[in-house]
């Protein structure tokens, strides 16, 4: 029996308890905390990056780090492994994590992390049986970007769940997933990913890992900071995204992009700044110079990113930050010369000019604002706010499913979708009955009511037999004992016609009406199961309950 999706929460959770480190006791507690008490301990084995119930460690240079429950009962049939990644830890002696956000997450040239996940999982794989086993993953930061880019290359999970999660880089895939970079050439005839456009790329990503993206989903409160960042060349795969919190809360600035144009201007211009640099066309319009000047900075900065993240490993950024503590120039001059070539090469005095112009710049100056004003947003992105909210009694969270192949997001209450459903096979339930009645009326009813009536008409008829001076007085003919001529007698045709067309035409029309409702009903709801089907393949409980 898999664990629920709080307990595993509060599992990940255990990954940043400082003093509480994730062992069997931990594991108790949190389990006891749920009321999940049938759990035989002997059963549970706990591997770590760190380097217990594993050869040696594994993530020191990098800042991995990870642990693994394995909860095997053969004669229960229980075979289940939870993958559990850390998140980001700000900690500048040991900057490692940071470093890799910036020049793995974001520019996407070190994927030294999900190496070490790769290798974290291969070596936790070798100490277990894998037969019939069930794979878990949760990560919250940066560790959902890398249990998610590892669910995508090994295409084996069961069911992965980033919690406010960083976004998976299509450069690091491409870097690790020979497969994908093949389907790449095949589907594009481009050998750089580089030459193919960011919005393709993604679609081309989404398509080639539809079948583990099923298996994907993501939780995030509401308006945290890192959902909102535009990275280049990065998405979020996946079947569903769940949200928390309160929904009116706005989303947090974007500081990878500038300012939003004012309405019905294009993207070109923009509202004129409080100061800074813009030109007039000539025609009544201002340029807004700024948001040029922005993306310039962007650009400069991501370049400077990429150049040092190419030439330098994790540990020796991370050396290089621990020294720029102290004496950032020192850092600076103790950076290779292969990079100082490069940057000289390949950026020049760009991102120095950059810089300055940053300082004059209000598109920087009004994102800055803008940030320090949603500074109340950034404890959204804790792991603590997000059990908080998942745990609050009654919560439901608002989740958004990923229409296939485009990402696009699309607004799921699943209660209200399952009652449509069950409302759709009670109105289809009710047809048959009603038409089952008709039916009856039909070919029983009718007739018995029909018998009936000729049974009441020949009792008439033979009473008339017997005493036909009534039935000629009721007729209006009176004869006396004296007349020449007089009946001797009324005699009936007692045989019936067939019962007329005309008597149960109309019967006919609404069993036909009601028969053509029956099938349009029927393919309507045979259609919506197949599409909540598609909505809800990776909640294997809710699918089941399709049926």
């Amino acid at each position: 029996m898999a664990f629920e999706d709080n307990t595993r929460n509060a599992l990940t959770a255990l990954q940043y308890e400082s003093g509480k480190p994730l062992d069997i006791d931990s594991l108790k507690k949190v389990l006891d905390s749920y009321n999940i008490t049938d759990i035989d301990y002997n059963d549970i084995t706990i591997y770590k990056s760190s380097g217990e119930n594993i050869d040696s460690p594994i993530g020191n240079e990098s800042g991995f780090d990870s642990a693994a429950i394995h909860h095997y009962n053969e004669e229960k049939d229980i075979n289940d492994v939870y993958y559990i990644f850390r998140g980001t830890e700000v900690d500048l002696d040991a900057p490692e994590d940071v470093v890799y956000d910036a020049f793995g997450v974001v520019a996407g040239v070190s994927d030294e992390q999900i190496e070490d996940a790769l290798d974290f999982i291969e070596e936790v794989e070798t100490n277990i049986n894998t037969n019939g086993i069930k794979r878990y993953g949760d990560g919250h930061s940066l560790g959902g970007h890398l249990i998610v880019s590892v669910a995508l290359i090994e295409k084996n999970f069961d069911d992965v769940r980033g919690l406010n999660d960083a976004p998976v880089n299509l450069k690091q895939l491409a870097s690790l997933d020979s497969d994908f970079v093949d389907y790449l050439e095949s589907a594009t005839d481009v050998l750089d990913i580089s030459d193919i456009p960011e919005e393709e790329l993604v679609l081309l990503a989404r398509d080639f890992y539809a079948a583990e993206a099923n298996a994907i989903s993501h939780t995030r409160v509401k308006g945290e900071p890192l959902y909102a960042q535009s990275i280049p060349y990065t998405f979020y795969p996946g079947a569903s995204i769940h949200y928390l919190g309160d929904m009116e809360t706005p989303e947090f600035p974007d500081v990878l992009t500038p300012r939003t144009p004012w309405p019905g201007l294009t993207e070109v211009f923009s509202r004129p700044p409080m100061f800074g640099t813009f030109v007039s066309l000539g025609l009544g319009i201002n340029a807004d110079l700024d948001r040029v000047a922005y993306n310039a900075n962007i650009n400069h900065l991501l370049q400077f990113i990429t150049i040092i993240g190419e030439e330098m490993t994790v540990a020796e950024l991370s050396e290089l930050i621990g020294k720029a503590k102290d004496n950032p120039w020192a850092a600076l001059s103790d950076m290779p010369e292969s990079v100082n070539e490069r940057l000289k090469e390949e950026v020049g005095l760009g991102h120095i000019v950059g810089g300055l112009w940053a300082l004059k710049n209000t598109a920087v100056y009004e994102k800055v604002l803008a940030v320090i004003n949603a500074k109340e947003q950034f404890d959204l992105h804790s792991i603590g706010t997000l059990i908080e909210l998942y745990d609050q009694p009654g919560h439901q969270p608002v989740t958004y499913r990923l229409e296939p192949g485009t990402g696009t997001h699309i607004l799921v209450d699943e209660d209200s979708l399952v009652n449509a459903l069950q409302a759709m096979e009670g109105a289809l339930e009710q047809k048959r009955e009603a038409l089952g009645l008709l039916y009856h009326y039909r070919n029983m009813e009718l007739h018995e009511r029909i018998f009936e009536q000729r049974e009441r008409v020949e009792g008439m008829m033979s009473n008339k037999e017997a005493n036909w001076r009534a039935f000629l007085q009721e007729a209006g003919h009176t004869y006396s004992k004296d007349a020449i001529r007089k009946p001797t007698g009324v005699t009936f045709r007692k045989e019936f016609d067939p019962v007329p067309s005309s008597a149960v035409e109309q019967i006919d029309g609404i069993i036909e009406m009601y028969e053509l409702d029956m099938r349009e009903l029927e393919q309507l709801v045979l259609d919506y199961k197949e599409n909540l089907r598609g909505l809800f393949a990776a909640d294997e409980a809710l699918a089941q309950s399709i049926k």
